[in-house]
């Protein structure tokens, strides 16, 4: 299997659940709206016309784009950004990636170690996730999905998810996950071993593990929370979804230009809904809030920046982890501006307009 097969095979899996979540939850969630549907289901299209199509496009048009939408962003994402792309260019341009996979996980663990000396544990106190600590734990997670994108190896995958578990962080969690399968992936292509099959237990296992983490951090956090395990997992989907539509009635039809360029979007569609925390709003809901039917045309550019990104195994792995990812979240500046760079990053390894 193509890694680009497993990200399609996510989105669907992921926007079947949303739809399938939103009838069970109907009674409060409220039923499928139509348009908004229509909207989705083309946007997908699209998206799966982009991961397809070759468009020739030079690569420092990536690097543009991306260093643009950082400096709309603010000057502490565009120095961040820009140190992490020229570390990122070093290493490959070295052929040192992996050997920047240990420092990489034992900076991960320190970060987890000041966090959980200074603030606490997120597991043991669920109050956590809602102050400073959470960022840190968030910190070392997102480095953990850099190193096992880059070499996907056991350890660096099982101290991921470990992180994933203290935190009690889907998010890192399945990114960690994704991560590691695409890496595969890409390894079996290379050997032409299926490897897949063999680690598919122990990612499952370990997925499992971080789920029940957090649904346990639910429970004990929010006293009303009354769905089980499942019904969590499905409700996840559906809520996100149908943020998703609300957001589709506000942006249409030309859209309302806000979300991809704030710092902190997701507390921005909270407080959109009279609430003071980060309301997660579906791959879709940032274009059609933002842009209208326009939105549409950033399905292609999505599809294009993840079709770019996965000639090289590492800045694939990546940027599909990275698309995975905002299936559930919705896409904001810094993902997209993450997918510019690693399409930039990737040039080189079949790329016609760099010749």
């Amino acid at each position: 299997m193509r890694p680009e097969r497993l990200f399609v095979a996510f989105v669907i899996l992921y926007f079947s659940a949303a739809l399938v979540g939103k009838i069970v939850y109907s009674s409060f969630l409220g039923g499928i709206k139509p348009l908004p549907l229509v909207y989705a289901l083309t946007f997908l299209l699209l998206l799966f016309a982009g991961l397809k199509i070759e468009i020739r496009v030079s690569s420092w048009i990536f690097f543009a784009a991306g260093t643009v939408l950082l400096v709309v962003l603010g000057w502490p994402y565009l120095l961040g950004g820009l140190a992490a792309l020229a570390l990122l260019k070093f290493l490959m341009d070295n052929n040192a990636l992996e050997r920047g996979v240990a420092p990489a996980v034992v900076v991960s663990i320190a970060l987890v170690i000041i966090a959980s000396v200074l603030g606490g544990v997120p597991l043991l106190n669920p109050s956590l996730r809602f102050t400073w600590v959470r960022y840190l734990y968030l910190a070392a997670g997102y480095i953990t999905v850099g190193a096992v994108a880059a070499k996907p190896s056991l350890i660096p995958f099982i101290v991921g998810e470990g992180i994933a578990v203290a935190g009690t962080s889907r998010t890192i969690g399945v990114g960690v996950a994704v991560a590691y399968l695409m890496g595969v992936l890409y390894r079996s292509a290379k050997t032409k071993r299926p490897y897949l099959r063999k680690v598919l237990p122990i990612v499952a296992l370990l997925l499992l593990i971080v789920f029940l983490a957090r649904y346990s951090a639910t429970v004990r956090g929010y006293s009303v929370w009354k769905l089980g395990f499942l019904g969590s997992l499905l409700y996840r989907p559906a809520s996100s979804y149908t943020v998703y539509e609300r957001l589709f009635q506000m942006g249409m039809p030309l859209g309302r230009h806000r979300l991809l360029f704030m710092d902190n979007p997701t507390y921005y569609v909270g407080r959109l809904f009279g609430k003071e925390i980060g309301y997660t709003y579906t791959l879709i809901g940032e274009p059609a809030y933002d842009f209208g039917i326009f939105g549409l045309l950033e399905a292609l550019l999505i599809g294009t920046l993840l079709r770019k990104a996965s000639k090289n195994p590492f800045t694939g792995a990546f940027a599909l982890t990275v698309g995975t990812l905002m299936l559930d979240i919705g896409v904001e500046g810094t993902f997209l501006a993450t997918l510019f760079y690693l399409a930039y990053l990737s040039r080189g390894e079949g790329d016609e307009s760099e010749r």
